[in-house]
C-alpha cells in the first residue's frame, strides 16, 4: 500500500510576501491565467456581455441627440472701380456690426420663421427626445408656441457664432445644431439675411439723402417761383409807361409739396431695393439648383440629402424678412401718396422757369427794390443749382452702390449639409464600447467562476487555507477492473 499511496504535508510558503517588489507578479500571472481560462469555460456568457455592450452603444448612437456643425465664410471687399464716397471712410467697413446684426434677438426670431424651424423642430428631434416630448404631452406639460419660440431663440443664440477677422474682410458664421439640414438652412439664411440687410442699409441711406435733398430743392423751387412773380410785378410797376407790356403776367406755377416729393423719392428707392434683392435671391436660387444637380450625380433620387436640398430650394421661394419689410414699406408709401391731392406717381418736377429778361434792367436808374429782388432771385437760383448738383451726385452714388453691391460680398466657403455629426464621434464610441465590452465580459466570466467556488489550481487552495497545512495525496492510476496486488500480512 505504501508503494501506491504517498502523502506528505505541504506548508504554504509566503516568500512572495517577503519580497520587496511593489507587485506580486506571480500572483498577477496566476489571476490573469485564471481569468483567461474562465472565457474558455464560459464562452456564451463572454459573447453575451461583449456583444450586448456593442449593441447598447449602437442603439445609444441611434437614439441619443447628435450635434452637427456647419460653417460659412463671407468675403467683403471694396471695389476700386465702382467706388462711392462712403468707401473713403475707414470707419464704415462692409463687415461693420456683422455679429450684432445677425445675433440681434428679433433677427434670430425672423430666422426661425424663415427656416420654418418651429414646424420642423418636433419632426427632427432625436428618438429619445421624441419619447420625452410624448410623455410631456400625455402629462399635459407640453410647451406652448411662445415658450417653444423663446426656447429655440435662446438655443440658437447660444449655438450660433459670428465673428469677423481683425482686418474686417471676412465674416464667419458657424452653428452647432442637432439636425444636419436645419443647421445648413440656418447658416445659409443668416448669411443671406446679413447681405440683404447691408444692401438695404447702404442703398436706403443714399436714398434718404436724395429724399432730403429733393425736399429742400422743392422748397427752393417754390421760393424761386414766388420771387419770379414778385420781381415781375415790381418790374411792371417800375417800368416806363411806354415800355410796359399789355399782356397779362405769366401765371404762377403750382407749388410743389416737399412731403409728396419725399414720398415719391422713397417709393422709387424701395422699388429699386426690392428689384435688387429679388435679383440676388434669383442668383442664390440658381446656385442651389446647381448644387442639387451636382448631388444628383452622386446620390440616388430618393437620398435624404437630395430631399433636404430640394426643401431648401422650396423654402427659398418664400420671401425673406427684409424683402417682406420692403414690400410693406412700399405699400405704406403708396397709401400715403394716394391720400395726397397731388400724390400721383407722375414725373418728377423740373427746374423752375426763370425768364431771362428778369436779369436785365430797364434803365440805369432802376428802383433799388427791383435790384434787391433781382439779387435775391439770383442767389436763390444759385442755391437751387448747387442743390441739383448735390442731388445728381447722390443719384450717381446710388446707382454706383447698387452696381458695386453685386461684387462687394462673395461667399468663399459656402455652407454644406454635414455628412456626419461632430458629437458623438461614432467610430470612437464604438471602439470604446468594444474595448469596454471585452473587459466587462472578462470580468463577468471571472466573477462567475469565483462565485461558483471553482478551485482548479493548487494556488487557490493556498489562498483559501492561508497558514493551514495541505496534505498532498498521490494516487496511482490503475486499469479498469484490476486491483493492485496486495501484500501478505506480516507476522
Amino acid at each position: 500500500m505504501n508503494d501506491h499511496l504517498r502523502a506528505h504535508v505541504i506548508t504554504p510558503s509566503h516568500h512572495a510576501y517577503d519580497r520587496e517588489d511593489l507587485f506580486d507578479w506571480q500572483k498577477v500571472r496566476r489571476y490573469a491565467a485564471f481569468s483567461l481560462g474562465s472565457v474558455r469555460r464560459r464562452p456564451f456568457l463572454f459573447a453575451l456581455v461583449a456583444g450586448g455592450m456593442a449593441v447598447f452603444a449602437a442603439v445609444a448612437l441611434a437614439v441619443l441627440p447628435k450635434t452637427y456643425e456647419v460653417e460659412s465664410k463671407l468675403l467683403a471687399q471694396r471695389n476700386s472701380v465702382l467706388a462711392v464716397r462712403s468707401d473713403t471712410n475707414p470707419l464704415d467697413q462692409p463687415t461693420k456690426a456683422a455679429a450684432e446684426t445677425i445675433m440681434r434677438r428679433e433677427n434670430l426670431q425672423d430666422l426661425l420663421r424663415q427656416t420654418e424651424l418651429l414646424q420642423e423642430w418636433p419632426k427632427r428631434r432625436a428618438p429619445l427626445l421624441r419619447v420625452k416630448d410624448w410623455l410631456l404631452r400625455k402629462l399635459g406639460r407640453a410647451q406652448t408656441e411662445q415658450e417653444l419660440t423663446d426656447g429655440l431663440t435662446d438655443l440658437l443664440q447660444k449655438n450660433l457664432t459670428v465673428w469677423t477677422t481683425p482686418d474686417n474682410t471676412t465674416v464667419t458664421v458657424k452653428v452647432h445644431w442637432p439636425d444636419a439640414l436645419m443647421a445648413y438652412r440656418l447658416v445659409d439664411a443668416a448669411e443671406q439675411n446679413f447681405i440683404e440687410k447691408r444692401h438695404v442699409l447702404e442703398v436706403s441711406t443714399i436714398a434718404e439723402q436724395i429724399s432730403i435733398l429733393e425736399g429742400h430743392a422743392a422748397t427752393l423751387k417754390n421760393a424761386i417761383e414766388a420771387q419770379v412773380a414778385e420781381l415781375q410785378g415790381l418790374r411792371e410797376g417800375a417800368a416806363p409807361k411806354g415800355a410796359r407790356r399789355s399782356t397779362s403776367p405769366r401765371p404762377r406755377a403750382r407749388a410743389i409739396d416737399p412731403e409728396v416729393l419725399n414720398l415719391r423719392v422713397m417709393l422709387d428707392s424701395k422699388r429699386r431695393a426690392i428689384a435688387d434683392l429679388e435679383e440676388s435671391r434669383r442668383r442664390h436660387f440658381a446656385e442651389l439648383q446647381a448644387r442639387l444637380a451636382e448631388q444628383r450625380a452622386v446620390y440616388a433620387e430618393n437620398h435624404p440629402m437630395l430631399r433636404d436640398l430640394q426643401r431648401s430650394i422650396d423654402s427659398l421661394r418664400q420671401e425673406s424678412p427684409q424683402l417682406a419689410t420692403l414690400r410693406q414699406e412700399e405699400l405704406e408709401l403708396r397709401r400715403q401718396l394716394s391720400e395726397r391731392p397731388d400724390g400721383g406717381e407722375g414725373a418728377m418736377p423740373g427746374a423752375p422757369n426763370i425768364p431771362a429778361e428778369l436779369f436785365r434792367a430797364f434803365s440805369p436808374d432802376e428802383d433799388s427794390t427791383v435790384e434787391y429782388a433781382r439779387a435775391q432771385l439770383q442767389y436763390a437760383a444759385q442755391q437751387y443749382a448747387a442743390m441739383r448738383g448735390r442731388i445728381d451726385t447722390a443719384r450717381i452714388d446710388l446707382d454706383t452702390a447698387r452696381a458695386a453691391f453685386k461684387y462687394r460680398y462673395s461667399v468663399v466657403t459656402p455652407p454644406q449639409v454635414p455628412r456626419g455629426p461632430i458629437k458623438p464621434n461614432a467610430p470612437l464610441v464604438l471602439a470604446a464600447a468594444v474595448i469596454a465590452g471585452l473587459v466587462l465580459a472578462l470580468f463577468a466570466t471571472t466573477f462567475a467562476d469565483v462565485r461558483a467556488g471553482m478551485v482548479l489550481r493548487r494556488w487557490q487552495l493556498e489562498e483559501l487555507l492561508g497558514q493551514s497545512p495541505i496534505v498532498d495525496l498521490h494516487l496511482p492510476l490503475t486499469p479498469t477492473g484490476r486491483l493492485p496486488p496486495s501484500e501478505p500480512p506480516r507476522p
